[in-house]
């Protein structure tokens, strides 16, 4: 693609008529990846299940596809290390019932983890582990204080690798290193990263990633990926399930007392994908690869650096984290008086999509977007 105002405004209609600033909530759907909702609809109404093939081959090209994008190297398993989920929260449960605790071990997080990286560490108190929690600053920490948290016990840390609410970007990859050292566990929850910021599994050292489709990558809700490296797939129980079974054929239904599960990704897949989203985020991941993940990234910090410079003139105090890589959010504190709802619902009656998270009014642009765009928010913050 081009990047010429017909070809975005072909490939992003929401561009027609709204300011979408708001992909670290819900992305609105490019129209190819509308148009795959379309044709997996037209599929399966004149093919029905003669249509399997066709299902299956866009499986495939998913997982491959999402193996590109996460930098999953086929010395890592390439696309046979990438599961389908339908959620970000899907991902990190299989890791927190998959383990096999023990009464005093850790798991290592911070202050600022959206629920989905939280919740489900907090439920393994039953088995009698422990959560240390690092505290954070607008979202903000080092890396020296994830290792002060750790200990003989510490199993485990997981991080979010953007901070949902601030944008800040975790210093994943010396986190890993020092994990690697002490046979600790450490993985990432990706969704505020994918699709936004380079993200390589291999640089970053995760032993597992989770991240849904509906926020950078562009997808639908619903429809995410999960990765592991073959080591530590091997560590986690396989969920109860049907379509993970290891099977010698596909007719094989019998089972005996011991159920057998598949060695690699679709170790995790326990019944029917989600086909729709299948489809849609095919679609959009191969937009993002098709526009170039470098380019991507410059367009989001074109857009950001313009609201970076423009909000304190209108009495915001952006929250900036210096000069380690900028993600796609940026989190801005209102003037005094001013409520980050109250800002927020200005900016929509305006046709602008926003967030406020945690007090702060958030921001956060694609490659769709223009400069234009952060003028006009910065016109409807002004009339504030």
């Amino acid at each position: 693609m081009d990047f010429s105002r017909a070809s975005l405004d072909r490939e992003f209609p929401s561009r027609l008529s709204t300011v979408q600033m708001n992909h670290a909530a819900v992305s609105p759907l490019p129209a190819r990846a509308a148009d795959a909702l379309r044709e997996y609809a037209d599929l399966v109404s004149t093919r029905g299940p003669l249509a399997f093939p066709e299902l299956e081959a866009r499986v495939k090209m998913l997982r491959e596809e999402g193996a590109r994008l996460l930098g999953v190297t086929p010395e890592l398993g390439g696309a046979s290390s990438v599961s389908i989920v339908p959620n970000t929260t899907y991902g990190l449960a299989l890791v927190a019932g998959g383990l096999d605790w023990r009464p005093g071990d850790v798991v290592v997080t911070t202050e600022s983890e959206f629920p989905a990286n939280l919740a489900p560490w907090l439920d393994l108190a039953r088995f009698g582990v422990v959560v240390r929690r690092v505290p954070t600053r607008d979202g903000a920490y080092g890396a020296e204080e994830v290792f002060a948290a750790c200990d003989e016990r510490t199993r485990l840390v997981s991080l979010s690798l953007v901070a949902y609410h601030t944008g800040f970007v975790a210093p994943a990859a010396e986190v890993s290193a020092f994990c690697r050292e002490r046979g600790i566990a450490f993985g990432l929850d990706a969704i505020q990263a994918a699709g936004a910021i380079p993200v390589d599994v291999a640089a970053l050292g995760a032993d597992y990633l989770s991240a849904d489709g509906h926020k950078w990558m562009l997808g639908p809700e619903g429809c995410g990926l999960f990765f592991t490296t073959p080591a530590f797939r091997a560590r986690l129980r396989a969920p109860s399930g049907w379509l993970n079974l290891k099977r010698t054929h596909p007719t094989q239904y019998e089972l005996g007392a011991n159920p057998e599960y598949a060695e690699d990704a679709t170790k995790f897949e326990i019944g029917a994908l989600p086909m729709p989203g299948v489809f849609a985020l095919h679609a959009s991941i191969g937009l993002l690869l098709e526009a170039g993940l470098g380019e991507v990234g410059r367009r989001i910090s074109g857009v950001l650096d313009l609201l970076a410079e423009g909000l304190p003139k209108v009495g915001f105090a952006p929250i900036l984290h210096g000069p380690a890589v900028r993600s796609g959010i940026l989190a801005a504190r209102p003037p005094a008086g001013v409520d980050a709802r109250r800002a927020m619902r200005h900016l929509e009656g305006g046709g602008i999509a926003c967030s406020a998270r945690a007090g702060f009014l958030r921001l956060s642009p694609h490659f769709g977007n223009e400069p234009e765009d952060a003028e006009k928010v910065l016109g409807l913050l002004a009339k504030l």
